[in-house]
């Protein structure tokens, strides 16, 4: 268009003519900008028909050094007007022609260099201005804008994804004002190279049978949000639905079916976003805990079976949370919650915590959980034993080597830390094997009539993707102490869970527990929404601890099983304890099956682990 223009003004008016315009005539052509409307218009017009030879804007000749005679030469005023009168002509003549072609774009999208969709503007975006004609949208000079960060929404100025407990997904598949979906599924197989006959596993929150191909996860729902009122629920299927509840002996204490009320969601809060510095929301409801930094959904996590630092602490807490964000890098999260990883209360106080969240740069996340004075330990009676918990999960998440262009695109490794105590209770009891128990513990060291009751763990993972990140390898591993056994999961033997307690696997207090392990992860990500899994992980316990060839199942394959099991907690007729190491699964004594029934529990397992997880 512009060199139509340029063609039409040289047709018009030659360069001369318009020399002699600008020398003789200024009031006329003043006149003339205010007849077009448009000043620019016109003064850029002139600018694009003056002449190119070197010495068109001189009034001497070159070769003589005399003044020419177009610098002599008096002009009679009504030609110039005349002619100015055939060039405005031929200017309207051209718009009119332009104007019939088509509607002509926003110089917005001109000026960007391509066109541009009405939505890909972001939706806080200021409403345009008016439409310029298209010949002051020639005229304007190409620019390209730079790209806009959000720095108002938290965390928004960079992409989270690579990290350790965060989905990777970027893209909604569909979402709207009111709702935003979400729906999960978790299939796996795991093989133990134990091979336990009855293909029970324990020990573990992620891995539950062996051989078997196994719905770990199903889940729907999503987020509702409207004028600043918010809620999400996310119903929990599959494997999950049982194996979570079974680890809360908080539904021990009292009436109602707390686990029967609860089971089926992984989710479900309700609350209000407040517009106070950079967000404040006020949540009720039971939320996921990310305590041990891993997430509850096994599709946001570098590893499929993580650590015991994250397998052995909590995935959920009932009760209220503040999210509080003071900058767009730095979240502070308070909690006062029914306790630790339960449906209601274990003792006479709640549980007090907190999260702060804070990412200082798109390379580094640092997370630091903290819990106090809750009760949770099921006692006798009303189910009060007095024992307090304190414990404290930190992590760092680095990602150390960002090259997208090339085969090995990423690195990153966490570190996580963890220590805890109970401290306090009283009363004593008499254990299955015929030991006395006192109740109380303490922080520190063991003495005649109190235990040392202390959790501390780490653990490290190191993560590369490949090829625009469809390919990813992951290592780490890691490790814990916990002398009274307090946060080692339970093994389900003969149906045993939190409430029940087992003869055969002790959890009293100074019982020793040392446990640690390794895992390398292969992941396949074609689409954002789907991960096939390979992985091989090997787990040692300093005590009799996994799943055996004999199994954990009394009379397998001569009687069904019961589940759950009234005499879970009870001793199987017939069996007996002897005198045997400190280090068993019974510390200071053997079982011997007679008639009854032992478990085969083992130091050591080895499994592979398969999945397909798809988020949408």
């Amino acid at each position: 268009m512009t060199t139509l223009l340029r063609k039409a003004v040289t047709v018009a008016a030659t360069p001369a003519l318009l020399f002699v315009s600008f020398a003789l005539a200024q009031a006329p052509l003043g006149s003339a900008q205010a007849q077009t409307g448009s000043g620019n218009q016109s003064a850029k017009l002139g600018d694009a028909a003056q002449p190119t030879p070197a010495n068109a804007g001189s009034d001497v000749n070159p070769a003589s050094g005399k003044p020419t005679e177009s610098a002599v030469k008096i002009v009679d005023p009504a030609e110039v007007t005349k002619e100015l009168e055939l060039l405005k002509s031929r200017i309207e003549q051209l718009e009119t022609e332009l104007k019939a072609r088509g509607t002509p774009e926003p110089a917005s999208s001109v000026a960007a260099g391509s066109p541009a969709k009405a939505t890909d503007a972001p939706p806080d975006a200021a409403p345009a201005g008016p439409l310029q004609s298209q010949s002051e949208t020639v005229s304007t000079p190409p620019a390209t804008a730079p790209p806009t960060v959000d720095t108002v929404t938290p965390f928004a100025f960079a992409d989270w994804t690579w990290l350790n407990g965060n989905p990777r997904t970027k893209d909604a598949v569909w979402d709207s004002k009111f709702f935003t979906p979400e729906i999960r599924f978790d299939t796996n197989f795991v093989s133990s190279f134990n091979h336990p006959k009855d293909d029970t596993l324990g020990g573990s929150t992620e891995i539950f049978r062996s051989n078997e191909i196994q719905i770990e996860q199903i889940s729907f729902g999503g987020d509702f949000h409207w004028q600043n009122v918010r809620g999400r629920v996310l119903t929990l299927g599959g494997m999950f639905g049982v194996t979570t509840p079974r680890n809360d002996a908080s539904a021990g204490r009292g009436q109602w079916d707390l686990r029967g009320a609860y089971k089926y969601f992984a989710e479900a809060y309700g609350g209000y976003h407040f517009n106070v510095n950079h967000g404040l929301n006020v949540d009720a409801g039971i939320f996921v805990s990310y305590i041990g930094l891993f997430s509850y959904y096994n599709f946001d996590n570098w590893a499929y079976q993580p650590s015991y630092v994250s397998s052995n602490t909590p995935w959920f807490f009932n009760g209220l949370r503040v999210q509080w964000f003071p900058t767009n890098k730095l979240k502070i999260e308070p909690w006062v919650i029914n306790g630790w990883q339960s449906y209601g209360r274990m003792g006479g106080r709640p549980g007090l915590g907190g999260q702060i969240l804070y990412r200082p740069t798109g390379w580094m996340s640092l997370v630091f959980n903290n819990y106090g004075m809750g009760e949770d330990t099921l006692g006798n009676g009303d189910g009060q034993f007095g024992r307090s918990r304190i414990h404290t999960d930190d992590s760092v998440e680095i990602k150390y080597y960002d090259h997208p262009e090339r085969t090995l695109d990423k690195m990153a490794f966490t570190v996580t830390g963890d220590l805890g105590c109970e401290y306090g209770g009283h009363g004593s009891f008499v254990s299955a094997q015929g030991r006395t128990i006192n109740n109380n513990v303490n922080c520190h060291h063991n003495t005649a009539t109190s235990s040392k009751q202390t959790f501390a763990g780490w653990m490290l993972y190191n993560r590369m993707w490949f090829k625009k990140d469809v390919y990813a390898i992951t290592v780490g591993g890691g490790a814990i102490d916990n002398p009274g056994r307090y946060l080692a999961l339970l093994p389900p033997i003969n149906g045993a869970d939190a409430i029940s307690g087992s003869p055969y696997f002790t959890q009293n207090p100074g019982d020793p527990y040392k446990a640690w392990d390794g895992s390398v992860t292969f992941d396949w990500m074609p689409k954002q929404y789907i991960t096939f899994l390979w992985e091989y992980g090997y787990r040692h316990a300093n005590v009799p601890y996994f799943t055996g060839r004999g199994g954990i199942t009394p009379g397998d394959n001569i009687n069904t099983s019961t589940i759950p099991n009234p005499a879970a907690g009870s001793v199987v007729p017939g069996t007996t304890f002897v005198p045997g190491p400190i280090l068993s699964s019974t510390p200071g004594f053997t079982c011997i099956a007679g008639a009854g029934f032992c478990p085969d529990l083992r130091k050591d397992e080895g499994s592979i682990r398969m999945a397909i997880m798809v988020k949408f």
